[in-house]
């Protein structure tokens, strides 16, 4: 089976990097219920036309709606999960259960994919989902390939293999909640792994070698290609709706070649100019995770992009940062002073007799504006390099492959273009016997091959037209340009049937009289009170079973 690449769109030029760089799919969500509420995301008007242009390419679209649901939020939701399927979209991806049941119920023909939010980690588990007739689990990060390549399912899997890693298990981290309000299952996750922390043991500090003691290193699964093309893994899943855009094009086309490669029986790694581009771009330190059964998980040194050591601070005073470089330096590029944890732009770079210079290579020594204050010898890394953004920036659209067929038939002029699916027609009654010089066949072929500003390119071309006939040229355009369009539109419009199910009783679902009460108790207490109340079920603690019958 051929496998799915699937990258994350924050933004339309993220949907287009991506889609131009080779995804399969594309997730990414509107401005509410999804798990990622800082990225720019995508309103209703952005979202048709997202939908639009993914299929005219021949690329599917998948939207998240997986935050949990709140009672007051029902039924808006339910009306942007029918919106989403009257405009197309190809899948939806949720957490929340009781929705999942009522979308089920709702528009029974809509495919759910289930979010890795709901943690999915155990055959108990996917035999549920599978009885709520969802199309595709997304496995929990937690879980190794070994664990599923052990599962026996008719579902579709689905699983990240690169991107940011979370401290706590997917889906079920309270921290952010906890301390700010804010919690990640409604996707407002503050990252507080991200933040620094001290250990602390029996009321002793204990000395770490570094501070970020809850941040993981960043997911990174292109030297296991092989592995993954053989496992049970159908879609493979790029993290990054809030990352740059050229990071994620850049990541998703490192992917595409791998993987058409090696689906080739081509083996190949990338390249050493190839991942340091990767390193360049977002570089946390990078683990082959809980999917490789790695040990090594976590970056306590820093929970940010650190990029790539291009030299050292040789001498400084308050004016001037004197630099030895051990790579190339451009003007516009971003270092970090690492042990100061300070970055700066390269506005302006000076050689050793002050001049400004637009750019240094590994060996130069060169000065920079200390407008940072910086005052001790760091080691420096580069974290942006402005000429590798600009040629991920200048990627080349893809094209799609036409059949053209050009027929000559009396007076009318025939044209036909197939995508080898979709076929579209025009004529024009504007053939006439030639007077003088004719239109030569090279002359009609050369016209209707300029597809240039169209999102299509000729695989295949025939002519089927006599000698000595004369077609004006601006016919020849008009015929082309609106096969083109016809084409375009009928692509960029696929979509499959919609059902809703409108004699669904919403406000049935939402009886209460159904509703059993339960609580855990761990106190004498807790059960006391309890024992008062008109409560249907009663749960304890298992360390404290023997208390309770005591209690009792």
């Amino acid at each position: 089976m051929k496998k799915e690449l699937l990258a994350p769109s924050g933004s339309f030029e993220m949907l287009k990097q991506v889609i131009h760089n080779g995804a399969d799919a594309v997730y990414l969500a509107g401005k509410n219920y999804g798990a990622r509420k800082f990225a720019p995301n995508f309103s209703d008007e952005e979202m048709i036309k997202a939908i639009k242009y993914c299929h005219l390419y021949g690329v599917k679209i998948y939207v998240t709606v997986n935050t949990v649901i709140f009672d007051d939020e029902v039924e808006k939701c339910l009306d942007y999960i029918k919106f989403l399927h009257k405009n197309g979209v190809d899948a939806v991806i949720m957490q929340d259960i009781g929705m999942i049941t009522l979308v089920r119920k709702v528009l029974p023909n809509l495919d759910i994919h289930v979010s890795t939010q709901a943690h999915t980690h155990n055959i108990e588990q996917i035999k549920l989902l599978e009885t709520l007739g969802v199309k595709r689990i997304v496995m929990a990060r937690e879980v190794s390939i070994d664990d599923i390549n052990k599962i026996s399912t008719n579902l579709e899997i689905e699983a990240f293999i690169h991107g940011a890693l979370c401290v706590c298990f997917s889906g079920q981290c309270l921290f952010s909640s906890m301390l700010l309000n804010r919690s990640g299952n409604r996707g407002e996750c503050a990252g507080i792994c991200r933040l620094p922390f001290t250990l602390i043991e029996d009321n002793k500090e204990i000395n770490t070698s570094g501070k970020y003691l809850l941040s993981p290193k960043e997911l990174n699964t292109l030297s296991h290609i092989k592995e993954l093309l053989a496992s049970n893994i159908y879609s493979f899943k790029i993290e990054g709706r809030m990352k740059e855009p050229t990071t994620i094009g850049f990541i998703t086309r490192m992917y595409r070649y791998l993987i058409d490669h090696h689906e080739k029986g081509e083996e190949i790694l990338l390249t050493e100019e190839e991942n340091k581009k990767l390193l360049l771009l977002f570089n946390r330190e990078y683990t082959s995770g809980y999917l490789f059964n790695s040990k090594s998980i976590m970056n306590i040194n820093s929970p940010n992009h650190i990029g790539v050591k291009i030299g050292k601070v040789i001498d400084i005073n308050p004016k001037k940062i004197k630099i030895k470089l051990e790579d190339d330096l451009h003007q516009e590029d971003g270092i970090r002073f690492m042990e100061s944890n300070v970055g700066m732009i390269t506005n302006f770079i000076y050689d050793d007799k002050d001049n400004l210079i637009n750019s240094a290579k590994c060996g130069d020594i060169i000065y920079l504006d200390n407008k940072i204050g910086l005052n001790s010898l760091d080691s420096v890394n580069k974290t942006i390099d402005s000429v590798l953004v600009k040629e991920l920036e200048n990627y080349t659209e893809n094209k799609i492959n036409v059949d053209i067929d050009f027929t000559v038939n009396n007076s009318k002029a025939i044209l036909k273009i197939s995508d080898g699916v979709n076929k579209v027609k025009e004529e024009s009654d504007c053939v006439e016997i030639a007077k003088n010089n004719g239109t030569s066949k090279e002359r009609i072929k050369e016209q209707l091959l300029k597809l240039g500003n169209t999102p299509f390119m000729c695989n295949k071309i025939n002519l089927n037209i006599p000698d000595n006939i004369f077609i004006p040229i601006s016919k020849l355009n008009d015929l082309r340009r609106d096969v083109c369009l016809r084409l375009e539109e009928i692509r960029s419009n696929s979509k499959k049937e919609v059902i809703i199910n409108d004699i669904y009783d919403l406000d049935k679902e939402n009886d209460n009289s159904n509703i059993k009460i339960s609580f855990l108790v761990r106190t004498e207490e807790q059960l006391k009170a309890c024992l008062d109340l008109d409560i249907d079920y009663i749960y304890v603690d298992a360390s404290n079973v023997k208390k309770i019958y005591s209690w009792g």
